[in-house]
Order: C-alpha cells, then structure tokens, then sequence
C-alpha cells in the first residue's frame, strides 16, 4: 500500500483456506460489535448485503464513521485460499476536512483580535504566516491525515479478519 490522498483502499489476505462459514462469522462479528474492547457507539455497524461468497457492511453514526473510519467495507471470497476486501472511508475524509475547516475559521478569527495581529506582525515574516497556517490546517491537514490513516485503517480490518480465520484450526494466515 502506497502513500495515497484517497480515502479508500483494498487488497487480498491469503490462507491456508476460507472457511466455509467465514461471512456468517463476518455478519455475526458485525452486528456483535466489530471490535468487541470498544464502545459499542464507536463500533455500530450493519451488514447491507451477504451471500455465501460476500459480505458488505458500513457504519452507521458518527461516532462509528469517525473512530475507526472502516465507513464501506467489501468483502469477497476471491478463490478457496482468498479474501479481497474493498474499504472507503470517505466519511471519516469528510469530517477530518470539516474539523480543518473549524480549525482554519477558529485561527481566522483569532488572527482578527488585535493583541494578536500585532504580536504575528513582530516575526520577520509575520504578514505570512496567518495564511501558511490557514493553508496548513484548513487544506493541507486534513488530507494528510486521510494518507496517514489509511494503514491504521488497513490493520484493523486485517485484525479482525484474521481472528475470525483463527477460530478455525484449518485456516491459518499464511501471509
């Protein structure tokens, strides 16, 4: 996986081989709470689509979209030793712009008060840097922590996945 702005990504996990019951286990994993050490409000998901081969889920609430940034999740039985999955975190993308945003207005209006205007203006650089920091927190920020969430993301789906394959003595990541 690649440094990207993207809010999404996808790949494979290889076993030994997929259970046959895997999505049921998924779907159940799901609604019990994916991640059972959290908050059920930061872990609420539902299952939209399931079939023997596939399984689709997405969070629901901000707290879900927001904690974790699992927000559409794909899963597909890609052949008897393969699971491809398909995230996108779009949603968590849109609220860390938003939070950018807040962020940017908040400095904007601190900027305006005048003990403060005068203090930047005695940098030697001064006249600059309300808008580097503008820049930086409204439009830079947010995108960069979309590309440094995306491995984080990545490891607590995989996490998941491969505590369900480890129920099955038969099916062990092979990596």
């Amino acid at each position: 996986m690649g440094f990207s702005f993207r809010p999404e990504f996808e790949g494979d996990l290889s076993v030994d081989q997929v259970p046959e019951d895997f999505f049921e286990r998924i779907r159940r994993r799901v609604e019990q709470g994916l991640l059972p050490a959290t908050s059920r409000t930061r872990v609420d998901y539902h299952v939209i689509a399931q079939s023997r081969d596939s399984i689709e889920f997405e969070a629901r609430g901000f707290l879900t979209a927001y904690a974790i940034g699992l927000n559409h999740v794909e899963l597909r039985r890609a052949d008897a030793r393969t699971i491809s999955y398909h995230v996108r975190f779009d949603r968590w993308n849109r609220y860390a712009v938003f939070h950018g945003a807040l962020i940017g207005l908040a400095l904007a209006i601190a900027f305006q008060i005048p003990a403060t205007h005068r203090d930047i203006q005695k940098f030697p650089v001064g006249q600059w840097m309300p808008w580097g920091m503008l820049l930086f927190w409204s439009f830079i920020w947010p995108w960069l922590m979309t590309a440094l969430h995306r491995p984080f993301a990545r490891r607590a789906l995989e996490r998941v996945l491969t505590e369900e394959l480890a129920k099955d003595p038969g099916a062990r990541a092979a990596s």
